[in-house]
């Protein structure tokens, strides 16, 4: 069966985890699980835009260690996180570096405009969001070979779940995701009368 992404990964976010970052950051709960949310796509789309780059997926999740601490704290097949410490602080800080390099600082701003947190919890929540994702998939291995494919599958939905300001530093339009969207609803403007325009 081909997992959903982005479910599989938020089942982790459970209230008892946000409570517990919530010890650290003192954020609206709701605001704190939309800025994971928003994180978890964002996470998911930079590693779409390294599709074309070989080795890519195997190197960056090679970097997570079966004995890091945040791995160990992952109960992975009851989809829990057994403890939250803040040793993501430095551990999701370089798999950040990779993904997303010198756009690292301006999706951190992003998240913090868009979904109305602090600039240091943006900052966290991007390094805590890159450890669950990559550790789901050092977990999950055989998803690489497929990752490419999974990804481009799954663009569409986890597009519509990154604010607009950070699919533009991803390279995304916001046009091509309306688009989407309204397709998506059966109400694209492009097929309302059985007939798509920009086919030829």
């Amino acid at each position: 069966m081909t997992p959903n992404l982005q479910i599989e990964l938020r089942r982790f976010i459970s209230s008892n985890v946000v409570s517990k970052l919530n010890k650290f950051y003192f954020e609206n709960d709701a605001l704190l699980i939309k800025g994971i949310d928003v994180s978890i796509g964002t996470i998911l789309m930079g590693l779409y835009n390294k599709a074309e780059e070989s080795d890519f997926y195997s190197e960056i999740v090679s970097m997570i260690q079966e004995d890091s601490t945040f791995y160990q704290e992952i109960d992975f097949n009851a989809g829990r996180i057994l403890s939250v410490d803040d040793c993501y602080r430095l551990e999701g800080n370089a798999l950040l570096k990779e993904l997303f390099s010198n756009k690292k600082g301006r999706i951190s701003e992003m998240v913090s405009n868009e979904v109305g947190i602090k600039s240091e919890t943006a900052r966290e929540i991007l390094n805590f969001s890159a450890l669950l994702v990559m550790s789901y998939l050092r977990y999950n291995l055989q998803l690489i070979e497929s990752l490419k494919l999974l990804l481009e599958d799954q663009k569409r939905d986890i597009l519509n779940s990154i604010p607009p300001g950070i699919k533009i530093i991803l390279g995304f339009s916001c046009y091509e995701t309306v688009e989407d969207k309204s397709q998506s609803m059966g109400r694209s403007i492009f097929t309302l009368f059985g007939h798509n325009f920009f086919s030829f």
